[in-house]
């Protein structure tokens, strides 16, 4: 038996001086501290003015588990897109590859390549659309899961220190659940040239680039006004899949933060 303490609560056998007590929610008990934490699951801590009843704890961890499956599902099907679009453009390159071998790369190459490359083109553009919206996706299974931890945190406010991630839910506690401090404008467009998506958009342009000098050599054109529609077709089809990246941050700017990060967090 544990004994009570004069206010009718238990305390934590095996708990060294000076740590909080943890309420039967939390998962450990901490080590040290000053702050007393909730005695249990039905604690009268509010979430949008309403009290949370006993039942809070297991309804928010279904809740959590299905934001993972969720975020699990999104980048599988990105994982997806990306091995087909990236697949079909080796097939593509390998019988293009072939018939240049056999023919002394004549007139048959280059009309197979202005049938396969659009093909590709447009599966490649399907496949970078879907995964700008998969990141936008992503953006918004993370703020509902900063959501839960501030639910977390009203049953057992003392777990606080024990968390990594953010449980706020503006564009500074979502990257914070990134484990980006304060992102600045900077650091974000440099995320957007690295990520997945500007890969898939790079090789795009590059396909783009591809398809409009072989369709200048069909018709004669001199090599410098190919080389220099190319590379135009190549930087203008990038910055514009680039630009489009914008949509990624579009959770911030059409939802209005429940639990914005406070201005004097450090």
């Amino acid at each position: 038996m544990t004994p009570d303490t004069p206010d009718g609560t238990q305390t934590m056998a095996g708990a060294s001086a000076g740590d909080q007590q943890l309420g039967p929610n939390a998962a450990a008990v901490g080590t040290a501290g000053d702050q007393q934490l909730g005695p249990n699951a039905a604690a009268v801590g509010t979430a949008g003015d309403q009290q949370l009843g006993p039942n809070a704890a297991a309804l928010l961890a279904a809740e959590h588990w299905s934001l993972l499956s969720a975020r699990s599902l999104i980048w599988s099907e990105a994982q997806s897109r990306a091995t087909v679009f990236l697949t079909v453009l080796s097939a593509s390159i390998i019988a293009l590859a072939l018939l240049a071998d056999a023919t002394g790369f004549g007139s048959q190459t280059t009309t197979l390549a202005l049938v396969l490359l659009p093909v590709v083109f447009l599966l490649g553009i399907a496949a970078y659309i879907r995964l700008v919206q998969i990141n936008a996706e992503e953006f918004q299974l993370v703020m509902a899961m900063n959501r839960l931890r501030r639910a977390y945190l009203t049953l057992e406010p003392g777990l606080e220190r024990y968390l990594t991630t953010s449980d706020h839910d503006d564009q500074r506690g979502v990257f914070g659940t990134y484990m980006v401090d304060r992102p600045s404008r900077r650091a974000m467009w440099l995320m957007f040239v690295v990520n997945t998506p500007n890969i898939v958009a790079t090789v795009d342009a590059a396909l783009a680039a591809a398809i409009v000098v072989l369709g200048l050599q069909v018709v004669e054109a001199p090599r410098a006004v190919a080389v220099a529609a190319g590379t135009a077709t190549f930087l203008l089809v990038w910055l514009a899949l680039f630009l489009l990246q914008r949509q990624t941050l579009s959770p911030f700017r059409h939802q209005r933060p429940r639990f914005p990060t406070p201005p004097d967090r450090p």
